[in-house]
């Protein structure tokens, strides 16, 4: 038993280098594997070491196909967010239209000039000159131009909460301004 035992050591320090390679490893970290190899050790026979060889290419060709297959996936990946990046970097230069011009109108009618113009009443004309520039953009979208939350959010770049919020402190800013002016 002593004398396997060093047999099996000598022929792993001889070949130290070729074990330290990865698909031999991963081919002797299978203890049915690392069986298979130290009865080819002991008993050298030609069938062991067949036994041995047809393991070892099963091995192999499998380790192939999962690497074959992990870099197809990868690149595949790769490309996937090239053409997503293209494709939403492509027409950027649309933005040089006015902002204002969305999607978003009201049933076939395409709405001329922005909330300013439109309202009538001097207490409300006044309330919204107090609003933020952002403030009035959003009102002009949902209310002039007939557009959603979610469109607005895409066309201003930030999120629909974002928008929500601010149309929900514009309402609560022209009420305030609204409820001032009428005492």
């Amino acid at each position: 038993m002593c004398n396997e035992h060093q047999k099996i050591e000598a022929f792993f320090r001889r070949n130290i280098e070729q074990i330290k390679n990865p698909i031999i490893r991963s081919f002797l970290a299978d203890a049915k594997n690392l069986y298979l190899v130290q009865n080819a050790i002991l008993y050298p026979t030609d069938c062991n070491r067949k036994m041995v060889d047809e393991i070892f290419q099963t091995h192999y060709i499998r380790v192939r196909k999962i690497t074959y297959v992990s870099s197809l996936i990868y690149f595949f990946s790769l490309d996937f967010d090239k053409k997503r990046r293209r494709l939403q970097n492509r027409f950027l230069l649309i933005v040089d239209n006015d902002l204002f011009e969305t999607e978003c109108t009201r049933g076939d009618v395409k709405i001329e000039g922005g909330l300013l113009d439109m309202v009538e009443n001097e207490q409300l004309f006044k309330a919204l000159k107090t609003l933020t520039g952002k403030q009035l953009q959003i009102l002009e979208l949902i209310y002039v131009k007939d557009c959603s939350i979610k469109v607005i959010a895409e066309t201003l770049h930030t999120s629909p909460q974002n928008i929500s919020n601010l149309h929900r402190k514009a309402l609560k800013k022209l009420q305030q301004m609204l409820k001032k002016e009428e005492r």
